[in-house]
């Protein structure tokens, strides 16, 4: 599955947009209050929730129609999603995002995506229900799994990833009063809000995100460095094309390789997509499989 945040964006401004309406269509016009006033204007929630309707009602009702279908049909033939792949794919989001906590992930998913953890956890549930229902007549022999495995190796291994925290000054002078400043209990983050000069992680005190220690852009001097740096320590400053960074690190993830084993079934599942015509196709069978009637639609 794709993990990018455009992605989830989208994914998450449909489901907030769908729960929305949902709930709305739900509730009597006497029980709706005003949403807004603009000069003497009053826009009540009638209003906004009868605009929402117009504008997305279709769409939203096709995809309530085409998950109730999917969770239905699954759950019929007897298909669940291991909760391991689920927390595994999340992970992959709440990396993309940086975020440590729970609450900073949360925070994250609704400012940049307009989505909730919750919502999130639903989709990606969702689309793999698909994937299994499309895929689950096809057959891959064992011997193409493994071509495919050994052709792909590179996925497969996993160099180590730190998740990098970096302060950024001019001079080495400068860079050693933030090292000692540091070292008399000043605040990392606060510290890089202040005093670094890399515009791209400035503005969220330093971090840079989580960074493989094969990345190219990093030079072996920064890769000695932060490969040897322990957790929720800070570097001696290093000095990068003419500037002189601090790094620490907040968390790690080991270098692994995954066996073919391990990697088997979602290799499988990405060979068996590829047969499939589409998955509108299948939403389609699916469909007319449970059964849809629409009813008329209340203006």
């Amino acid at each position: 599955m794709s993990n990018t945040k455009t992605l989830w964006t989208v994914i998450g401004a449909l489901v907030l947009l769908l729960l929305a309406v949902t709930w709305s269509w739900y509730q009597s016009a006497d029980k709706l209050h005003a949403t807004a006033v603009v000069g003497d204007r009053t826009i009540s929630e009638a209003d906004w929730v009868q605009t929402l309707k117009e504008k997305h009602g279709q769409q939203v009702l096709a995809d309530m129609i085409n998950r109730e279908a999917v969770f239905q049909e699954a759950k019929r033939l007897g298909i669940t999603i291991d909760p391991a792949r689920i927390s595994a794919e999340m992970d992959q989001i709440r990396e993309s995002y940086g975020s440590q906590t729970d609450d900073e992930f949360r925070e994250a998913l609704v400012k940049q995506g307009g989505t909730t953890p919750e919502a999130l956890e639903r989709e990606i549930t969702y689309q793999m229900l698909l994937q299994e229902l499309a895929t689950r007549d096809i057959v891959i022999p064992e011997e193409e799994l493994l071509a495919y495995y050994q052709k792909y190796a590179d996925r497969y291994n996993h160099p180590l990833k730190v998740h990098l925290w970096k302060i950024v000054v001019a001079s080495q002078t400068e860079a050693q009063q933030v090292v000692k400043e540091l070292k008399n209990g000043a605040n990392f983050n606060t510290l890089a809000k202040e005093r670094s000069i890399d515009a791209l992680t400035t503005s969220s005190g330093g971090d840079a995100g989580w960074v493989a220690l094969t990345d190219d852009s990093l030079s072996s001097a920064e890769k000695d460095v932060i490969s040897s740096l322990r957790l929720h320590t800070n570097s001696d400053p290093v000095e990068v094309k003419g500037k002189y960074v601090i790094y620490r690190v907040s968390a790690r993830k080991e270098a692994e390789q995954v066996s073919f084993e391990q990697a088997k079934e979602g290799i499988r599942r990405e060979m068996a997509l590829a047969q499939v015509e589409s998955l509108d196709a299948v939403l389609d069978r699916l469909k007319d499989s449970v059964g849809v009637e629409i009813g008329q639609m209340s203006n």
